[in-house]
């Protein structure tokens, strides 16, 4: 969780992204949401397998 938030700030903060792209707000916008489904998928693997290893005890 910690790492996610700090990855969050970075690219909140960041001026430029890798590819040399000036980040505006909506693209901060667009970069954070990209970010927060990719947290969400993970998050969501996690609670299914946490499941599944409860289900076979």
């Amino acid at each position: 969780m910690i790492l996610f938030i700090v990855i969050s700030i970075f690219l909140c903060v960041r001026k430029v992204d890798g590819a040399g792209v000036v980040q505006t707000p909506e693209m901060r916008n667009i970069t954070l949401i990209i970010w927060g489904v990719f947290g969400l998928i993970i998050l969501i693997c996690y609670l299914i397998w946490l499941a599944v290893l409860k289900h076979s005890k």
